[in-house]
């Protein structure tokens, strides 16, 4: 078997807060919050001595500009060495130069606040609802005067956990699908087959025809007595089967696992509203 002389590549150069690779034709040389990328057309000379690697680049005003890296392992700074020599034959045209980059991240709490920033104006609206829950609602819990004065703080902080419980109850029991099928659902007869992919023995998948004569075919968890289905007419694939006892134990398993906890957490919440009217009225 004959050997092969190609360049390795891939290869990541670690030393300290400093990390120097090669991507897309260009040296990345990392170090702390800085980066630097310097095409293959700016690299003067690629020097391996040992632990020591040192490119030379073209640079206006610094004609001794290098970077230099030391590394314990001689055959991974060899390697890395390779690579950036590779770039360098391939540096392209020289007339139309690509210039050095220098890129710099701001430190992690600027970067936290900037994320958090971003996400409460393009993010998903609740986002935007716990900024005011925590710029509204904390104020008003600790400053108003009801009685006892810790009950407040200990409402403000339950009450997210609680609302956040009552969903993932609400989730379980698909009352969101329930309230689309109520509101604009279709039923229609279906054919039901076992699921032969699923685990689950009340698992099966179901044919029908739309209304507008289209076949489909969706997969659904529990089955009514009838042969029937209701299927959402924006989305055919979201199919509910009209059974109302098998959804009242879904419904009462899943209250009972998270919605009794969501009360729970949400009764200091009403408590405090009472207090509130009391001194309203």
């Amino acid at each position: 078997m004959g050997e092969s002389n190609a360049v390795p590549a891939g290869v990541v150069l670690v030393s300290g807060r400093t990390r120097v690779w090669v991507e897309h034709a260009a040296l990345q040389w990392r170090h702390g919050r800085t980066t630097v990328t310097v095409p293959g057309s700016q690299i003067r000379e690629v020097t391996v001595e040992g632990r020591s690697l040192t490119v030379g680049l073209f640079e206006e005003g610094q004609p001794d500009a290098a970077l230099t890296i030391l590394h314990r392992h001689t055959a991974v700074v060899a390697a890395l060495g390779a690579e950036i020599e590779a770039i360098v034959s391939d540096a392209g045209a020289a007339g139309n130069p690509q210039a050095i980059r220098r890129e710099s991240v701001r430190v992690w709490p600027l970067r936290v606040l900037a994320g958090l920033c971003n996400r409460v104006r393009n993010g998903n609206p609740w986002w935007r609802r716990a900024l005011w829950y925590v710029l509204v609602g904390l104020p008003l819990a600790v400053w108003l005067p009801v009685e006892p004065r810790l009950l407040g703080p200990v409402a403000w902080l339950l009450l997210p956990p609680g609302i956040a419980l009552l969903r993932l109850c609400a989730g379980m029991a698909e009352l969101d699908t329930l309230w689309v099928m109520w509101r604009r659902g279709i039923t229609v007869q279906a054919r039901f087959e076992s699921d032969p992919y699923s685990e689950a023995t009340s698992a099966y998948i179901v044919h029908f025809c739309t209304l507008e004569g289209r076949k489909i075919t969706a997969r659904g968890q529990v089955r009514g007595r009838r042969d029937e289905i209701r299927y959402d007419p924006q989305d055919s694939s979201r199919v509910l089967a009209p059974t109302r006892v098998a959804w009242l134990g879904i419904a009462l398993a899943a209250f009972l696992a998270t919605g009794v906890w969501g009360v729970v957490l949400g009764l200091p919440a009403l408590f405090w509203l009472i207090g509130l009217l009391g001194l309203l009225f």
